[in-house]
């Protein structure tokens, strides 16, 4: 009896052993099934957000920590590809060989795809995306090294072609490069939408000589809503250097890279910007351009990315400005008086002898320590300065008043000869001029205009 009680317990648990793994394995199936159809749902979803209302997105793309953010604009199909399109150096460089910026599209395929989380992934070679990708050698002008000297052999751009997707939010995709997590976004663009006209919308803001920022200019702000002033310096690279006004630069320096953007600019993270008290921070990351050319804080509304006083560009020490008088480069008397003296100057039997006024030039005279207006005639090659200094006031906001005092190389002569000079001369040291530009940012062209009297204006070009 106490044999078969035995037996018969023994069997109760191996039969209950049985049946409790055999529960699990039905319990383990639930929940993988389970968790495969809400992947395969949400792969679902976000196929349907990507190819929805024509399916074009703007991808603000950082191949790294260094470089400027590149704009591609992705339209995705139903049919699992996708057309991308990008302007910038790289592509030019594929296409030609040359360095300027220019434009490129082409095909490839892209899949959302179950990795440790959803992943967006373009899982064909695009000539002109997957260039970032690739552990090549980044080509430069100098040869095959980073700024720094460093080789990028084996390493190239060091960027993502995959992007775990992280957010969506009013139409708006938040991404992380799969390898390297540096984070990204997508905005969808209205279906119709042309990828040509509106990359090169956004390169005409990315030009380094007219764009938001210039190469020819280093005056530069980040101006905190208490008056603070980060000086920056480099931001025509999208590789901006900046630190407080005041502080040590190499000791305070920060370096951050940015995408220009059909709006105005970003960051690619939020920066962290100490006020004039250290308990004082301030975070900006996005900014849209103004009708004046400076840029506004989206955060707070208040932090704004400007430059110096359009006085202050005109009379810095460093620049030299130019007009020739022509079509749109003056009007009024300026221009009548620009053509009168040209034929006084070719009329004339002195040794100036039918020379022609090239051009105009404001600019800080090292030799003499002072500014001065400098009329260049020239004649079979030849060039003859006439100079004329003069000392500057402002008398209100984006106002000059020029006072003329001595004449040096061929100025007296042509003063003599060209009656219209004097005259030019009157007026320019007879009136208050207001000053603008079609960009406080980047002002590469000043006009100035006398006041009262708009028709008299003159341009200035750096």
């Amino acid at each position: 009896m106490k044999k078969f009680l035995n037996i018969s317990l023994m069997a109760l648990v191996a039969l209950s052993s049985l049946l409790l793994t055999s529960c699990l394995h039905e319990m383990d199936e639930v929940f993988d099934e389970d968790a495969v159809i809400r992947m395969n749902n949400a792969m679902a979803e976000y196929e349907d957000i990507l190819t929805s209302n024509g399916g074009k997105w703007l991808l603000e793309y950082y191949a790294n920590t260094s470089e400027p953010g590149y704009n591609y604009v992705l339209t995705f199909a139903k049919d699992g590809t996708v057309v991308m399109s990008g302007h910038n150096k790289w592509i030019q460089y594929i296409k030609n060989k040359t360095w300027t910026s220019g434009f490129g599209s082409e095909v490839s395929m892209w899949d959302v795809i179950g990795d440790n989380g959803l992943v967006l992934t373009f899982n064909s070679y695009n000539n002109y995306f997957h260039l970032f990708s690739t552990p090549d050698a980044v080509p430069t002008q100098g040869g095959t090294s980073t700024a720094g000297g460093a080789s990028t052999a084996g390493k190239g751009h060091e960027g993502d072609y995959e992007f775990n997707l992280m957010k969506y939010s009013g139409d708006t995709i938040y991404l992380t490069g799969k390898k390297y997590n540096l984070h990204m976004i997508m905005t969808r663009l209205p279906q119709n939408t042309d990828d040509e006209t509106y990359l090169n919308q956004v390169a005409s803001y990315n030009n380094t000589n007219t764009g938001m920022f210039t190469s020819k200019l280093n005056n530069v702000y980040i101006v905190l809503p208490d008056g603070k002033r980060w000086i920056v310096k480099s931001a025509a690279s999208g590789y901006m250097q900046i630190y407080p006004e005041g502080a040590d630069e190499v000791m305070t320096s920060e370096y951050h890279n940015f995408i220009i953007t059909m709006d105005g600019m970003a960051f690619r993270d939020v920066l962290t910007l100490e006020g004039n008290t250290p308990d004082l921070v301030y975070r900006v990351q996005r900014f849209v351009r103004q009708a004046d050319g400076t840029a506004l804080s989206v955060e707070d509304h208040q932090t704004l990315i400007t430059a110096d006083a359009l006085f202050d560009c005109l009379l810095n020490t460093t620049y030299s400005w130019t007009t020739n008088f022509k079509n749109d480069a003056a009007g009024g008397l300026f221009s009548t008086l620009a053509a009168q003296i040209t034929a006084e100057s070719k009329k004339t039997s002195t040794g100036g002898d039918g020379t022609s006024l090239s051009n105009a030039k404001i600019s800080y005279v090292d030799s003499l320590s002072t500014f001065a207006l400098t009329l260049n005639f020239s004649k079979s090659g030849r060039t003859f300065p006439a100079i004329y200094t003069f000392t500057a006031t402002s008398p209100g906001n984006n106002q000059i008043k020029m006072t003329f005092e001595g004449m040096y190389n061929y100025g007296a002569r042509y003063k003599s000869m060209c009656p219209s000079l004097v005259t030019l001369l009157d007026l320019m040291g007879s009136s208050t001029f207001e000053l603008s530009s079609p960009s406080l940012l980047s002002p590469v062209k000043i006009t100035m205009t006398q006041s009262g009297d708009p028709a008299n204006f003159v341009v200035w070009s750096l």
